[in-house]
């Protein structure tokens, strides 16, 4: 067991890229097993179920005032639209924003 401690990843889903709550929920696991595979922690995770970026501005506010926060994990690059891109060009630190891809594809499966 290591007993430094882990650089944790904030997680962002859009509801509207899934199917159902249950597809939230089973992303929502994936984003804990892929975090804990690659040596993170995984924070808060961010879910927008709006047209609104409001929710995306909240992560990024948490990334820009939480020191051990490392960067940003989505399920896959469907979850980062053109107002999250406009969201993170408009904070400071938004341009140095460290994005990890859980899954380089969608997964299709029911």
């Amino acid at each position: 067991m290591n007993s430094y401690p882990r650089p944790v990843l904030l997680g962002y889903i859009r509801a509207d890229v899934l199917a159902s709550t249950a597809e939230i929920r089973r992303v929502e696991a994936k984003l804990v097993t892929f975090a804990g595979r690659e040596d993170f922690s995984l924070g808060t995770v961010y879910v927008e179920r709006g047209t609104r970026a409001g929710v995306f501005d909240s992560l990024m506010d948490e990334l820009a005032h939480d020191d051990s926060a490392w960067g940003l994990v989505v399920p896959d690059l469907r979850h980062l639209t053109i107002i999250e891109q406009l969201v993170m060009r408009r904070h400071d630190h938004g341009a140095q924003t460290k994005v990890v891809v859980a899954s380089h594809c969608p997964d299709h499966r029911g």
